[in-house]
């Protein structure tokens, strides 16, 4: 362990039991340390890991004042700051080749999917969340950002409908963020929602669960006889609210974190949805997928006529229990193609995890409400 990580780590530790208050925390001495070890191990990356990286960390510095008193967001730093030196190091980099992942899935690589995965990182000497080769196609995607003075937001054009954005961010981030969504949702990609047979219907109505920037929704909208948005970021429900500010008759926006109890901003769909029936599910709430689907045991019971999407990356067992929780409820169940690699833990980076992205169910005949299944 280099002597930048076991400093940062003793900091940490000091943090969390109270030993230094967050006056005391030494917030610009630890950037200062994370910079240098970065500059020495320059030698080890190519020169666009070394400018992604140290561009990430400039962003997260520059988002962290220095008299920043905050237990939990001190706690937040240190730990991005940790995760950054272990991504500079010799040996994480390493990672990103050919060998190691053959060595991991060497049984496997004659799987598309997973050779796939294997021939990017070979070319490109990085582990992408999605990484395979269509991804490049986005990098460079022309963005326009036009501003709307009625309210003073941003915006881009996305299918002919204005999709906004939170009011701090600046055009740089507008751009890589849109390039993200989108790609995303190619019909390439293992995180796109759209499904031939477990699509949204005509006349559906569908809950969006986890909206942010509302792509999902604006895919359907046409399709969709009400929705339902479920957000808990205020920043994003003001976006929202501006994005479908001509569609309020059908959409309605609701603050909160979806989860398995109903209770202030708590919220769970058993309780928001007691009586009606709801024929869509798109769920992507940052891996508290469990705990929503547990508080929405009624309404899956209930339903006859269902059908949902719902993000299994972020943790390693969600796959496994998504499909568990709909399976007992009677739904048919799959994936989405393709994996994703997690990249966000070194546990998993160290094990060069794949997870499917989507899974997908499908409960009751969709000619029961006179819609056809769309994607």
């Amino acid at each position: 362990m280099n002597q930048t990580k076991s400093l940062l780590l003793k900091i940490r530790s000091a943090i969390e039991d109270g030993r230094l208050s967050g006056k005391q925390v030494p917030i610009a001495d630890m950037k200062q340390c994370v910079y240098q070890e970065l500059q020495v191990n320059r030698g080890t990356f190519t020169e666009r890991q070394y400018m992604e990286v140290l561009e990430r960390f400039e962003t997260m510095c520059g988002n962290i004042p220095e008299d920043m008193a905050d237990k939990g967001k001190l706690l937040l730093l240190t730990d991005a700051l940790l995760l950054c030196t272990d991504m500079i190091s010799q040996t994480v980099y390493a990672l990103a080749n050919r060998d190691y992942w053959l060595y991991k899935h060497g049984q496997e690589a004659e799987n598309g999917e997973i050779g796939g995965i294997i021939d990017y990182i070979d070319r490109e000497r990085r582990i992408d969340l999605i990484s395979y080769d269509f991804v490049k196609e986005y990098r460079n995607l022309p963005v326009a950002v036009c501003v709307d003075e009625s309210c003073d937001m941003r915006f881009v054009l996305y299918k002919g409908r204005k999709m906004y954005f939170p009011r701090r961010w600046n055009e740089e981030k507008i751009v890589n963020y849109y390039r993200t969504v989108v790609m995303e949702q190619d019909r390439r990609s293992p995180h796109c929602y759209a499904h031939a047979s477990h699509g949204v219907g005509e006349g559906d109505i569908v809950v969006d669960a986890g909206a942010a920037e509302g792509i999902f929704s604006l895919d359907c909208i046409d399709r969709a006889s009400r929705l339902y948005l479920i957000e808990a970021d205020p920043e994003w429900i003001e976006a929202l609210e501006q994005t479908f500010r001509e569609e309020r008759g059908k959409v309605q926006i609701i603050y909160g974190f979806l989860d398995s109890f109903h209770d202030g901003i708590h919220v769970n769909l058993d309780t928001l949805f007691d009586k009606e029936e709801i024929h869509y599910l798109k769920m992507d709430i940052e891996g508290a997928e469990k705990a929503a689907l547990a508080g929405a045991l009624r309404t899956l019971d209930r339903c006859g006529n269902i059908r949902c999407a719902i993000c299994s990356y972020h943790c390693r067992e969600d796959e496994q229990s998504i499909r568990d929780t709909l399976e007992s409820h009677g739904f048919t169940v799959e994936t989405s193609r393709g994996y994703m690699c997690p990249d966000w833990t070194m546990e998993a980076y160290l094990n060069a995890e794949l997870r499917r992205g989507i899974v997908f169910g499908r409960k009751g005949d969709e000619a029961c409400h006179g819609g056809k299944s769309a994607v």
